[in-house]
């Protein structure tokens, strides 16, 4: 895997034709931008896998963000898993009251914060939590929806490949501006060896100091724990750093 990272950086010198070809943004970061990852996980159904995997990820100062659906739903025993995540340093995002996309919903964008923000906000406060982040449900989101949940949520995060062909995982944002895109980690879209390496490659030649990266469940079509953590060491011995929302700007 780390042999991977470091060919990985081999693919710079293409950089320009990637600009020409539209595949990267031109994002303007500042080259001496923070070398920040902003690892994230999806959905409640997976909490058992992420307490377990939490504490591995604290071992090498990792903060990951737990964007959580479903919040009114929670059980004590849910609360109390969180509460492990939390121990461990982690961080807590929303991810939709009913797991409902944006667009699909057919719902106003400030009716779709009524009804899949605003709950998951107030369960949260019950139990004087709260979150910065809100990762759209299904990658499914509209400019409109997304400006609404910035009237009560400070960020966004969207997806960016590689569900589709012409969705590459360069655009993955680089930490200005509330709305951010993360790249894939699953294994149903390429894993950890085959993304993130050349993400990271490309984003530090370019001086792109911030990559969102996230994931599901921890194993099987999920995120590859023993990928992701070979390369969270590659990376920090390059001076990347694996951060929370809160880190940036």
């Amino acid at each position: 895997m780390v042999a991977v990272f470091m060919l990985a950086a081999t693919v710079w010198p293409q950089m320009s034709m990637f600009s020409l070809a539209g595949m990267l943004q031109d994002e303007g970061c500042d080259a001496d931008a923070p070398m920040h990852i902003l690892l994230s996980f999806d959905d409640r159904a997976h909490l058992d896998d992420w307490v377990e995997f939490a504490p591995m990820l604290a071992e090498r100062n990792v903060v990951a963000t737990f964007m959580l659906d479903r919040v009114g739903t929670m059980e004590e025993s849910d609360w109390q898993k969180v509460q492990v995540l939390l121990d461990h340093g982690h961080a807590l995002g929303y991810h939709g009251e009913h797991h409902l996309g944006a667009e699909a919903s057919g719902l106003t964008p400030e009716a779709w914060v009524q009804q899949e923000v605003l709950p998951s906000m107030d369960a949260f406060a019950s139990r004087n939590l709260s979150a910065e982040v809100l990762a759209m449900p299904r990658g499914d989101s509209t400019a409109e929806h997304e400006a609404a949940v910035l009237e009560v949520v400070e960020r966004v995060r969207l997806t960016a490949g590689p569900a589709h062909e012409d969705v590459t995982p360069w655009a993955s944002g680089c930490g200005e501006g509330p709305v951010h895109k993360a790249v894939s980690l699953d294994e149903r879209w390429g894993g950890v060896d085959r993304w993130l390496p050349e993400v990271l490659a490309l984003r530090e030649g370019a001086g792109f100091g911030v990559v969102h990266a996230y994931g599901h469940e921890v194993g099987g079509e999920g995120v590859d724990p023993d990928a992701l953590i070979e390369l969270i060491d590659a990376s920090q011995t390059r001076g990347w750093s694996w951060v929370g929302y809160d880190a940036l700007p």
